[in-house]
């Protein structure tokens, strides 16, 4: 590769960086948080770096939700994320086990998530329950990415969690 093509890959890459860092830092007033148990296995078994690719994922989802029906000013959104499952071997697993394919091996992926949306005084109005898996390998989400399933399951939990707050008195 010349070294021209090599500078331009290079600035390019760092662009898209860039454009989905702004665009997953969401809202101030929305925080994500992943239960024990899933904390756990994101620092034992998935990788401690996948914490910040999920969560920038939910706070993707949810921004792109917030700019079609905006979150009533003084409310602040919580996300708990309560199970994860992957749909194909993160960076950590591959590097736990090299058996490991990152495109031949599959799991039923997926997630299950819990939103609430809280006034000023941390009292909760409106909260959203949304737990999605798939059954079946053949249901998987036909991309590689690792948490093609989990990315569905938060954008269709984003779409309900707008619904909800959408429905709350505007101030």
């Amino acid at each position: 590769m010349s070294q021209p093509m090599r500078m331009a890959c290079v600035v390019l890459g760092a662009g898209v960086l860039l454009a989905q860092a702004l665009f997953a830092q969401g809202s101030l007033q929305t925080t994500v948080e992943f239960a024990p148990a899933v904390a756990a296995q994101l620092h034992n078994e998935f990788g401690a770096r996948e914490a910040q690719v999920l969560r920038a994922a939910i706070l993707a989802a949810l921004s792109k939700q917030e700019r079609h029906d905006s979150i009533p000013d003084g409310l602040t959104l919580k996300v708990t994320v309560r199970e994860l499952l992957p749909t194909h071997p993160t960076m950590q697993q591959q590097l736990d086990n090299p058996s490991l394919s990152p495109v031949r091996t599959r799991y039923l992926g997926g997630a299950d998530l819990e939103g609430e949306v809280r006034d000023s005084k941390q009292q909760v109005l409106a909260s959203v329950d949304y737990r999605d898996f798939a059954d079946v390998l053949a249901a998987g989400a036909p991309s590689v990415d690792p948490w093609a399933d989990a990315r569905q399951s938060i954008d269709a939990f984003a779409a309900k969690f707008a619904a909800t707050w959408g429905k709350l008195p505007k101030s």
